[in-house]
C-alpha cells in the first residue's frame, strides 16, 4: 500500500497541480488530505476545484479540515477581527465550495493494513517543534518533551498531521509522528512543493519525502491579474515572499 499524504496547500493551487500531477504518475493508493487550503494566496476556488475533484475520484482519498479553513464559521458570524483579504475570498467561494468545506471533518481515525492511523491538522495544542528560529525554520527540531505527552493521549499506533509546514518522522513512546511539510508554503527553506510517501508493507512503515518544482512566477502573476496586489498589498507581499523563500514572512 502506497498513500500520498498532502498538508498546507494555503491556496497556491500551481504547487498544488503539480503536486497531484507528481502523484499521478506514480502508483499511489490513497492519498490523505490535511486540511489548510485557502485563504492563504489567490487560488481558492482552484484549490477546492482540485479537491473536489479528486473527492469525486475515489472514496480512497481522505479530506479533513484545517484551522484555517475553520475561518469560514467567523466570517459567516462578521467576526470584526478578519481580514477584508479573508471576507473576499470567502464570497468568491460560492456557495458550493463553502458547503464542501463546511462537510470536512477536523479529523479521522483509520487502520490500513492492521496499522491505526489517526488523520488530523494538529494534534495538540502542546507545541510539536522547537522553534530555534522563528523566520528560517530549517534549523528547528523536535520537541520531544511535547510529543511524549501528546503521545500519552493518541488512541492510534500513528498520528498523520500538517499545520507546522515542516518534515517529521519521529517515534515516540511507542506512537509514531508524522508530518509531510506543506505543497503550498514549506517554511524549511525549500522552496518546492512538499509531500510525503508511505510505503506499508507488513504492518511497517516507511516514509520518503517528495519535492516537487513548480514555476512559481506564475503565482506572482496570479496575485498581480487577480489585483491582490493593488488591493491588499501588505498581505499579498507577506504571502509571496514566504512562497518564494520558503521562510515564515507571515504577519
Amino acid at each position: 500500500m502506497r498513500i500520498a499524504v498532502i498538508a498546507d496547500v494555503h491556496s497556491n493551487h500551481i504547487a498544488f497541480e503539480a503536486v497531484l500531477n507528481d502523484i499521478s504518475s506514480r502508483d499511489i493508493n490513497m492519498i490523505f488530505f490535511l486540511g489548510d487550503y485557502i485563504f492563504g494566496g489567490c487560488g481558492s476556488n482552484e484549490t477546492i476545484d482540485m479537491l473536489m475533484y479528486y473527492q469525486s475520484l475515489s472514496q480512497n482519498h481522505l479530506i479533513i479540515s484545517g484551522n484555517i479553513d475553520e475561518l469560514i464559521l467567523p466570517i459567516e458570524e462578521n467576526a470584526n477581527w478578519i481580514y477584508p483579504v479573508n471576507m473576499e475570498i470567502y464570497d468568491n467561494l460560492g456557495s458550493n465550495r463553502v458547503l464542501f468545506l463546511k462537510s470536512l471533518p477536523s479529523s479521522m481515525l483509520i487502520e490500513v493494513e492492521g496499522i491505526t492511523m489517526s488523520l488530523c491538522h494538529n494534534p495538540s495544542d502542546i507545541e510539536i517543534f522547537k522553534l530555534v528560529d522563528t523566520l528560517k525554520r530549517e534549523n528547528n527540531i523536535p520537541n520531544m518533551k511535547g510529543l511524549r505527552e501528546i503521545a500519552k493521549d493518541i488512541k492510534s499506533d500513528v498520528c498523520i498531521f500538517g499545520h507546522y509546514h515542516l518534515f517529521m518522522d519521529e517515534e515516540v513512546e511507542g506512537k509514531r509522528f508524522i508530518c509531510p511539510s506543506s505543497v503550498g508554503m514549506p517554511f524549511n527553506g525549500d522552496t518546492r512543493a512538499q509531500y510525503i510517501i508511505l510505503d506499508i508493507c507488513e504492518g511497517n512503515i516507511t516514509t520518503s519525502r517528495q519535492y516537487v518544482k513548480y514555476d512559481k512566477l506564475k503565482v506572482v502573476e496570479d496575485f498581480e491579474q487577480k489585483g491582490y496586489f493593488e488591493n491588499y498589498k501588505n498581505w499579498s507581499m507577506n504571502m509571496v515572499t514566504t512562497i518564494l523563500t520558503a521562510h515564515n514572512y507571515i504577519d
